[in-house]
């Protein structure tokens, strides 16, 4: 029996809260390696911010293939399993790389497809694994990043003081390896499925199959064919594989050529069907007809710019203003302790609904982009703790809230393509961004004019939420003129 919401299922979320631990919460303490980058080989902040659009599109594009064509082809364990091996060659190639310009190819490729491999998968699987508890149990999950974010950190910079750069980055690329244990542990629903199949197989199919060929009666073998055929049907890919194989194999001593020529015909129809379905799974474009979801598309091209940005900014800014390397570790463990409180209090907010989910993100971005663009008056450590607590607070509300406001804009048949889309917006505005940000800092001198072009597209973005009533009126006007359409049809 599928353990649903109870056994194993508790399992597979503290295997998610490992993959976005050690996946998140690297990546959101990059910071910290930056300036060491930057340092190290005296290269300008561009030159890494490069590396950074690079991941973000190998991420969109590993996640696209992971989640739509790739799970034909491997289940989630073995991508989960192959992101601990991407990952930990990411920091170690980091480690050895004689030039900045092969962060290209370490951070950006190779942690872009552990990134892509790792966390879509995981919550798939998560969602499979639970039903009336899916809430709780993504929420213990996400956990995960506020404890990677407090975690990461502390260790990074013990083992920059200890072990200088390059063996830093290679104890991180060992702890990264930890995602194959977590991959181990993603036992696939499959395998329960599979098992209690395989026994309904063995107790039933089978033994009426050598009952009907034992008897030697032709009628009883066109019964078991017919049986077999309509078990088929309702079987996964491999099954009818196994019964299309048995009835080849069984017209070939019959002597039956026609019978062939047909199945190799319907054979040629599937792939072409096949794939024409597997493209139309990658991006859903009818999601598009949607007004709510056409005003999201801006929201989240420039609103994931501020909520991800903002913190791997704030370290080398920081060294900007010659706060001690102690003190920088304190401002991003002040973000994790403050998401870590926001993210309790907005799962409050959401249940006892006090304020609409759009709402929560479109307050959250004014707020983090307003104190952005006060940038200026953080020139201390002081001044700078307030940054990080107003961006830990607001700054993360996005990411916890997109995922179920999604589902209210389209409603779960479409979710897959609106996904699909999101992630690609999200993708675009982080590798468009990056190189703007790091080139603005190169030409003058500092990270301000950076966090103000962040702030510009946070107001930007939580202001377009402001026309969500007009955009839902749309919506129910679409639905009711669909309505009396039907009613006209059938009349």
């Amino acid at each position: 029996m599928v353990p649903i919401d109870r056994g194993w299922a508790w399992v597979i979320v503290l295997v998610n809260f490992i993959i976005v631990s050690l996946i998140i919460g690297s990546a959101s303490s990059f910071g910290l390696f930056f300036a060491e980058f930057m340092t190290e080989f005296q290269a300008p902040a561009s030159s890494i911010t490069i590396a950074l659009s690079i991941q973000t599109i190998a991420f969109s594009i590993s996640s696209l293939f992971a989640l739509n064509i790739g799970r034909h082809f491997a289940s989630n364990r073995t991508y989960v399993i192959l992101s601990g091996i991407f990952a930990c060659l990411a920091y170690g190639v980091s480690a050895v790389i004689p030039d900045v310009s092969y962060l290209i190819l370490s951070i950006g490729v190779l942690f872009g497809i552990a990134h892509g491999f790792s966390y879509g998968p995981g919550l798939v699987e998560l969602g499979r694994y639970f039903h009336k508890k899916r809430g709780i149990a993504t929420s213990l999950a996400e956990m995960g990043v506020s404890c990677g974010g407090l975690v990461f950190p502390p260790v990074i910079r013990l083992l920059l003081d200890s072990y200088d750069l390059r063996g830093a980055l290679i104890v991180i690329g060992g702890i990264l390896l930890n995602l194959c244990v977590a991959g181990a542990l993603m036992r696939p629903i499959a395998f329960y499925e599979h098992q209690q199949k395989d026994s309904e197989h063995d107790d039933g199919i089978w033994s009426t199959n050598s009952e009907m060929y034992s008897s030697g009666n032709i009628k009883d073998k066109a019964v078991y064919r017919n049986t077999m055929k309509n078990w088929a049907s309702s079987q996964p890919d491999t099954h009818k594989n196994e019964y299309k194989e048995n009835i080849n194999a069984e017209d070939k001593v019959n002597g039956s050529s026609s019978c062939l020529g047909n199945m190799k015909q319907s054979l040629s129809s599937n792939r072409k069907g096949v794939v024409r379905n597997m493209c139309k799974k990658v991006i859903d474009i009818k999601v598009l007809r949607n007004a709510l979801f056409r005003m999201w598309i801006p929201v989240c091209f420039l609103g994931v710019i501020g909520s991800v940005q903002i913190l791997i900014f704030i370290p080398p800014h920081a060294k900007d203003l010659n706060i001690s390397d102690g003190d920088i570790i304190l401002l991003v463990i002040i973000v994790g302790v403050t998401n870590l409180i926001s993210k309790l209090l907005m799962t409050l907010f959401v249940y006892c609904n006090c304020m609409s989910k759009h709402h929560m993100i479109a307050i959250s971005m004014i707020i983090t982009g307003v104190a952005c663009l006060f940038i200026n008056f953080y020139t201390d450590f002081l001044t700078m703790t307030i940054l990080s607590a107003i961006f830990g607070v607001f700054g993360n509300v996005y990411f916890g809230l997109f995922p179920a406001l999604l589902v209210d804009f389209v409603g779960l048949e479409m979710i897959s393509g609106a996904m699909a889309i999101n992630m690609l917006m999200q993708g675009l505005g982080l590798s468009i961004s990056n190189p703007i940000l790091g080139f603005l800092r190169d030409i003058t001198g500092s990270f301000n004019a950076s966090f103000y072009l962040m702030g510009i597209t946070c107001i930007i973005s939580g202001s377009i939420l402001c026309f969500e009533p007009v955009c839902r009126k749309i919506e129910m006007r679409k639905s009711e003129g669909v309505s009396v359409e039907s009613v006209v049809t059938h009349l």
